[in-house]
């Protein structure tokens, strides 16, 4: 099963999410909205099973009867993101697929790359430009090819054990947290990476569209 979280955002790429998700989705998976996010799936004709949050930023104040509510106080510790990871995790997602995490606040941008990098399931930032994700043991990217992508190693280093399908593949070596991983190339259909130690982030730079 997977969870899809819709946050809230003013950016002009809902129209690509809702594509992503109508892509994406299967019956029997999770979609979470943070806050303000239920008025980028209403607005997308994509109902919620969980609305999350402390509720500041809806625009649309009437919400189905059907719809799980977990209201938060204004004043809290956590972000409204967090709090949706969090019923995420419970649902014990085998993947989880976020929209909206990036384009708005730089602050909230990097706490956000923050979260994904130290969640422990495999989660994805969908956008219509870049596409991040956290590595959790594997991570296979497909049709992807000629993409441009980078790792961006966290902490003390990663280690890398595999790598295939890169213009510049690492082989049972330690990924410092440095520019070393910057601007990788991804050179087949699909592409596959193995580590077994530390916190890595993929990003990969999705291709221009053809009009």
């Amino acid at each position: 099963m997977k969870s899809f979280i819709f946050l809230h955002t003013k950016g002009p790429d809902s129209e690509y999410y809702g594509a992503h998700f109508r892509k994406t989705f299967s019956g029997g998976d999770m979609i979470i909205c943070a806050n303000g996010g239920y008025d980028v799936a209403k607005l997308l004709n994509i109902k919620p099973n969980i609305i999350v949050g402390d509720m500041d930023s809806l625009l649309e104040n009437i919400i189905d009867e059907d719809i799980e509510i977990i209201k938060y106080p204004r004043e809290k510790d956590y972000s409204d993101f967090e709090l949706a990871l969090k019923e995420a995790r419970g649902c014990k997602s085998e993947k989880i697929i976020v929209y909206g995490a990036l384009g708005g606040r730089k602050d909230h941008e990097i706490i956000n790359l923050n979260l994904v990098v130290h969640t422990k399931t495999p989660t994805a930032l969908i956008e219509r430009e870049v596409e991040i994700y956290n590595v959790r043991d594997t991570l296979t990217l497909k049709n992807k090819k000629d993409s441009i992508c980078s790792l961006a190693s966290w902490g003390e280093g990663c280690h890398v054990c595999r790598m295939e399908g890169f213009q510049y593949c690492l082989k049972n070596e330690v990924l410092l947290p440095s520019s070393r991983g910057l601007s990788n190339l991804i050179v087949s259909k699909n592409a596959f990476i193995s580590i077994d130690e530390g916190l890595l982030l993929v990003i990969v730079n999705n291709k221009p569209e053809i009009n």
